[in-house]
């Protein structure tokens, strides 16, 4: 699993630093726009089972934020009104302190996405947190024999087919077997 921010960490800033506003920056370093709105926390649980066979699992808590469509160049929310909020989910909601922290965006610009948070500062009056992209890794990588950071080899021609699907596939009906069906394998 990717390295990231736990529930507690970011809670104790929180509790700590009440009047520093929250200010996100993404992808190359560009911000949400101040007047932003946290819309929900998600509290996920993932079970997993690698490939070499071994169980894990975990908790992750989703804060998904809204970047309205007109910039206002207004002051970020402030960690006490994000603990406001957080007060009013843990009536509903047990988060637990090792949950790890992803916050949900997307906008005109980028494609919504969960992103881990790389990095938390305090800047000024305000309380920065970098976010960036998770990436995939094997977790099992002695036993399946993936080595880290290697690349995915490219298949040699011979393995690779140019014949076309399967008549009996599902996805190979003569156009006078399609049916509007909303749902199907294709």
């Amino acid at each position: 699993m990717n390295q990231s921010m736990t529930w507690l960490n970011f809670k104790k800033n929180l509790d700590l630093y009440p009047e520093l506003q929250l200010t996100f920056l993404y992808q190359n370093q560009e911000r949400i726009y101040p007047n932003y709105h946290i819309t929900e926390f998600k509290l996920a649980t993932i079970e997993s089972v690698d490939c070499g066979g071994n169980y894990d699992t975990w908790k992750e808590i989703i804060l998904q934020v809204l970047e309205p469509n007109e910039k206002i160049e207004t002051g970020s929310m402030d960690l006490k009104k994000v603990n406001s909020i957080f007060t009013k989910v843990s009536t509903r909601i047990l988060i637990p302190d090792d949950a790890i922290l992803r916050i949900e965006f997307g906008n005109s610009k980028s494609a919504m996405r969960q992103y881990f948070v790389s990095n938390l500062q305090i800047v000024g009056t305000e309380l920065v947190m970098e976010l960036v992209d998770g990436k995939t890794e094997c977790k099992a990588s002695e036993s399946c024999g993936i080595k880290k950071d290697t690349n995915i080899p490219i298949l040699n021609e011979e393995f690779v087919s140019e014949k076309p699907i399967s008549k009996n596939s599902c996805c190979s009906k003569k156009p006078s077997e399609v049916s509007l069906e909303k749902v199907g394998c294709c």
